[in-house]
């Protein structure tokens, strides 16, 4: 038994120096030293957040706390270099019971190839005090390779910084000059239950699309409320996306009268903001139990009829620039969800696929 401790004592002291001399091996950086606004963000200056300081006494205590994860935020850089350290700290658990540590608290790392194709690469990881991935990246061309990196999807993210090998050369990027796609929504669009935070739908959509998404998806708080909308229309965008019916389910205070006001209010408001604001209204993508449980079927076919009247309406007073992406093109498979509500990996894919075609076909109006 002694011989078995003084084995493993002598294993931890040489294992020790050699991780040890691994972190010495890289120069770190931090990108906020570098940027004041990242992918993914509509204000500049507000660190891994999505909502600036100013919204902390507007909007409600829920929402606020959301906007601190950091969801649809990705790091841009160009590197040569081959291998990538990821350090970071998180306040929020690392997983739920329905969703992994990776999604949660993790980050995602894609580079460009010589195609112009976005890659996906795999990364070591722990999850710990501080959370840490390592990425093998490959032999980067003449001037090095770009990169995003996704932030945690239900997590904030503090203290991040990026470890690269000596004599390697790291240049973040700043926000891009394109106008970004702005989705207010739900826990749906905030990324829930995505396995990694590249798979979020919204994260998708801007590969797909090449163009920055502002992602102001908040679980369980996607309302339409005026507050948030107050900041949702201060982003410059070139499509406003309404996607929160799924937290506006009827009850005695969300009536149809109420349901359709919150509707014809935040276009309004958008309107009256952005006069030439193109606006996608989105239905419902419904439940995977619909099929067996009528209550359920009965909410979102209900939240689908009530807005698409309000479409109606709005397109016989001539309201220009206003569209709606129904239940049947997002066509969400049965297995396309976790727990009836939220989607897999696959069926973020089909939602990101369906927002594709459906803002592909918008932009090319105009």
């Amino acid at each position: 038994m002694n011989d078995f401790f003084g084995v493993c004592l002598l294993f931890v002291f040489v294992i020790l120096p050699i991780s040890a001399q691994e972190t010495n091996d890289y120069s770190w950086h931090n990108p906020l030293e570098s940027l004041d606004q990242i992918d993914g963000q509509g204000w500049s200056d507000i660190g891994y957040n999505r909502l600036p300081d100013a919204a902390e006494n507007v909007v409600r205590k829920p929402v606020w706390s959301l906007s601190r994860h950091a969801a649809g935020l990705a790091i841009r850089f160009k590197t040569d270099a081959d291998s990538l350290q990821i350090e970071y700290e998180v306040d929020g658990n690392h997983a739920m019971n329905h969703m992994p540590a990776t999604g949660v608290s993790g980050v995602d790392l894609y580079g460009k190839n010589e195609a112009n194709e976005w890659l996906w690469y795999r990364g070591d990881r722990t999850f710990g005090d501080t959370v840490q991935f390592h990425f093998k990246t490959e032999k980067s061309p003449k001037g090095g390779r770009e990169y995003q990196l996704y932030l945690p999807l239900y997590n904030n993210c503090k203290n991040l910084r990026i470890g690269i090998p000596k004599g390697s050369k790291i240049k973040f990027l700043p926000q891009r000059k394109e106008k970004p796609i702005v989705v207010y929504g739900t826990s749906i669009a905030q990324g829930a239950c995505a396995s990694r935070p590249g798979m979020a739908w919204t994260n998708i959509l801007g590969r797909k699309l090449d163009c920055p998404v502002v992602n102001l998806g908040f679980s369980g708080n996607g309302r339409l409320e005026q507050e948030v909308l107050k900041f949702v229309a201060e982003v410059d965008a070139m499509v406003y996306v309404l996607d929160c019916l799924p937290n506006l389910s009827p009850n005695e205070e969300r009536t149809e009268e109420e349901i359709k006001k919150r509707l014809r209010t935040s276009i309004r408001h958008i309107r009256t903001k952005r006069p030439n604001a193109r606006i996608l209204l989105t239905h419902h993508a419904g439940y995977s139990d619909g099929d067996v449980d009528s209550s359920r079927k009965k909410v979102y076919e209900t939240l689908n009829r009530w807005t698409s009247e309000v479409f109606i309406d709005f397109q016989r007073s001539k309201i220009r620039n206003l569209y709606l992406l129904p239940k049947s093109k997002i066509n969400l498979s049965n297995d396309a969800f976790v727990d009836g509500t939220h989607p897999t990996d696959l069926g973020m894919e089909q939602y990101a696929k369906a927002y594709e075609e459906a803002l592909s076909n918008l932009l090319r109006r105009y």
